[in-house]
C-alpha cells in the first residue's frame, strides 16, 4: 500500500487517517516508525481512537457506522474500507506463505508429523517446514515458526537448515525456532551442534543458542520446560517485558498486537497462558497491569495504559 511519512498531511479527515492507519497494520508492513507515530497519533485526540474503531466496525459489516456530525465516515473512508478488504482478502501475510512447503500449520494450530527415516517433529502454530537433502543426508528446512524433533540415533545423521544455517543431529531431543530472521535451537537431550557462516556452536542438553546470517550467540542454558511448555498446551512467563509476551502471543492467535505509550511494553509479567484460552489473556492483564486493551476484530488489539 501507498506509504505516508506524515497521514495526516496526506489525510485531512480524521475518518481517512484512521482508515490509512488500520490498513497499515493489518497489512503488516508497518515499521517501527510507523507504530511511533500511530502512538502519537492516538494520544494527540481521543477522538482518533473512536474513529479508528468505527473504521473496525466498516471492516466487520456493521450497518450503524456513527461518528459525530464532524467525524462522520465519509464516500473516500469507505472506498478505503474496501481496499483494506481486498488487501487481507488476497494475501494478508501471504509473505510467510510458501507454496512449495510440505508441512504447515496454521495459527493456533499443533501438528505431529513423522519424516522420512523415522523422525518425528512436532511443529508449533504458523510453522512452515520443507523436506530437503544435503551432504548425502536427509533433512528440513525451517521456512518460519518452530519445530520439536525427536531423533532416534538409529536413523542415522539428521540436519535443520535455518536462517542460513544448520543444526546437525546424531540423535535426540531439540527445538529449533525462527522468527524475525533469527534462529533458535534449544537441547533438550544428547548434544546439537549448530553450523553458520564457518563457525560452529556445541549445544548440550538444557542450553540453547541464537544465531542470524552473519552473527552466532553465546551458547547459553535455558529452563527447557518452560522454554518449551508450548508442546504441552502453554505458554510460560517468569518476569517477562509486556512486549515480549504480546510478540509470542500473535503467533498463537490471529491479528497484531500494538502497545503504545513509553514504558507500557517493559511492565513485567508472570503468568501461565493455556494455548486454548489465548484470547482471555490481555483483558486478564488490563487489571493487573493498569491497561487499557481495545480489540478491533480478531486482527488487531491495541494496548495502552490506563
Amino acid at each position: 500500500m501507498n506509504r505516508y511519512s506524515n497521514p495526516e498531511r496526506g489525510f485531512h479527515e480524521l475518518s481517512e487517517q484512521a482508515v490509512y492507519w488500520f490498513a497499515l497494520f493489518l497489512d503488516g508492513s508497518e515499521t517501527e516508525e510507523d507504530r511511533r507515530a500511530f502512538a502519537r497519533w492516538v494520544e494527540k485526540d481521543p477522538r482518533n481512537m473512536e474513529a479508528f474503531g468505527e473504521v473496525e466496525r466498516l471492516w466487520s459489516g456493521s450497518s450503524s457506522l456513527q461518528l459525530s456530525a464532524n467525524n462522520k465516515v465519509g464516500r473516500r473512508a469507505f472506498i478505503a474500507g474496501g481496499v483494506v478488504m481486498a488487501t487481507l482478502a488476497t494475501g494478508w501475510g501471504a509473505h510467510r506463505y510458501y507454496p512449495t512447503a510440505d508441512f504447515r500449520t496454521a495459527t493456533g494450530e499443533r501438528r505431529d508429523v513423522t519424516l522420512p527415516g523415522g523422525v518425528k517433529a512436532t511443529l508449533a502454530s504458523g510453522t512452515t517446514m520443507s523436506l530437503v537433502t544435503g551432504h548425502g543426508l536427509s533433512g528440513v528446512e525451517l521456512h518460519g515458526g518452530e519445530v520439536w524433533f525427536d531423533h532416534a540415533a538409529e536413523s542415522g545423521d539428521f540436519f535443520v537448515a535455518s536462517s542460513g544455517g544448520q543444526s546437525w543431529s546424531r540423535g535426540g531431543q531439540f527445538d529449533v525456532a525462527q522468527f524475525d530472521g533469527q534462529t533458535t535451537v534449544t537441547v533438550e537431550s544428547s548434544t546439537i551442534f549448530v553450523k553458520q557462516d564457518g563457525k560452529t556452536a556445541r549445544v548440550a542438553p538444557e542450553h540453547a543458542v541464537t544465531y542470524q546470517p552473519g552473527l552466532m550467540g553465546q551458547v547459553h542454558q535455558v529452563d527447557v520446560a518452560n522454554a518449551l511448555a508450548w508442546r504441552r498446551g502453554q505458554l510460560v512467563f517468569m518476569g517477562e517485558e509486556l512486549a515480549d509476551v504480546a510478540r509470542i502471543l500473535e503467533r498463537w492467535q490471529p491479528g497484531k498486537i500494538m502497545i503504545i505509550g513509553e514504558g507500557v511494553g517493559r511492565r513485567k509479567v508472570t503468568m501461565v497462558v493455556d494455548l486454548d484460552r489465548t484470547r482471555g489473556v490481555l483483558p486478564a492483564l488490563a487489571n493487573a497491569l493498569s491497561l487499557k486493551v481495545d480489540q478491533f476484530t480478531e486482527y488487531l488489539t491495541v494496548i495502552r495504559a490506563a
